[in-house]
């Protein structure tokens, strides 16, 4: 009994006829017939009862066939394993990345990754924070783009780069005459935020705290998106803070709004590449950091050790 006699059994089983099954499996049908022969031999009964109009699966038969299908199963499972490990992209990559990120980084190294590995799938979710590392945990994603620390007990990390923040504002706000921008210079503009659970949010309130501003007057404003926080600035309401890789949009020219960074160490956030600790394709997603921080502009700091 061999691994070859069982997937021709399942084969019939599923095929309902030896011939059939002859043809799934690449042989003739009088070899499948006799190796099927030959195992009902060995085991000393009948999987199958042949007529010359019907076929059937005996009451044993069911049984051995329940289990050969789980041992074929098995088997598939090491030769798909076998040739991941000897080519990672062969299968797809399930990536999280946050919604502030994810329509500025992804074109920036997605072509990048189709150019040099034109077999490549990447499937994409973009969501917060708290999801992704949900979905992260209980193997629903292979791993997650953020800009949050994670548990280091838990998760590996890749970081990749620092990305500063800019402050966005109308071309009519006294802050466009400010040359050496400061959190300090903003507490006197309206601030608007994404709503909880944005990790922008809190990033842009740890840069912006809530002693340099009016909390009443300045945090009333929650949207889901960041481009929704600067569609308000262009009807003149406010500013909002942008992280740097945004600032390839067109909404930069063609909006009337104005751009300044803030000069200050904690104005910036940290992205990195977030996986479990078991996962086993860590070298594919070394190369995929390796082309994030490629295609990454000279408006980041680059933290990546090649």
């Amino acid at each position: 009994m061999n691994l070859r006699d069982l997937s021709y059994i399942v084969a019939v089983a599923e095929q309902g006829s030896f011939i059939k099954a002859a043809k799934v499996c690449n042989v003739s049908q009088p070899t499948l017939s006799g190796q099927i022969k030959k195992l009902e031999e060995y085991l000393g009964n009948q999987i199958f009862e042949r007529s010359t109009k019907s076929l059937s699966v005996t009451k044993f038969g069911e049984q051995v066939i329940e289990k050969a299908r789980a041992i074929t199963d098995d088997a598939d499972q090491i030769t798909k394993l076998s040739k991941e490990n000897s080519d990672p992209w062969s299968s797809p990559l399930r990536l999280g990345i946050i919604p502030t990120l994810g329509p500025y980084l992804i074109p920036k190294f997605f072509l990048e990754l189709k150019h040099k590995i034109p077999g490549s799938k990447v499937f994409f979710d973009e969501n917060i924070t708290e999801n992704l590392l949900r979905k992260l945990s209980s193997g629903e994603l292979d791993a997650v783009l953020l800009a949050t620390d994670v548990d280091k007990q838990k998760f590996n990390n890749i970081d990749l780069f620092e990305e500063p923040f800019w402050a966005a504002f109308h071309k009519d706000s006294n802050l466009r005459n400010i040359d050496n921008l400061k959190s300090s210079d903003l507490k006197k503009e309206r601030m608007l935020l994404l709503h909880d659970g944005h990790c922008l949010r809190d990033q842009a309130l740890r840069v912006c705290s809530p002693k340099d501003i009016d909390i009443e007057q300045n945090l009333d404003t929650r949207a889901t998106s960041l481009e929704t926080l600067i569609n308000i600035v262009a009807a003149g309401e406010g500013f909002t803070l942008i992280p740097a890789l945004a600032l390839q949009s067109s909404w930069t020219t063609d909006m009337g709004i104005f751009v300044g960074k803030i000069n200050e160490k904690q104005a910036s956030r940290k992205i990195s590449l977030i996986y479990r600790k078991k996962f086993a394709k860590d070298k594919l997603l070394k190369e995929l950091a390796s082309m994030i921080v490629e295609q990454s502009p000279n408006t980041v700091k680059i933290l990546l050790n090649k």
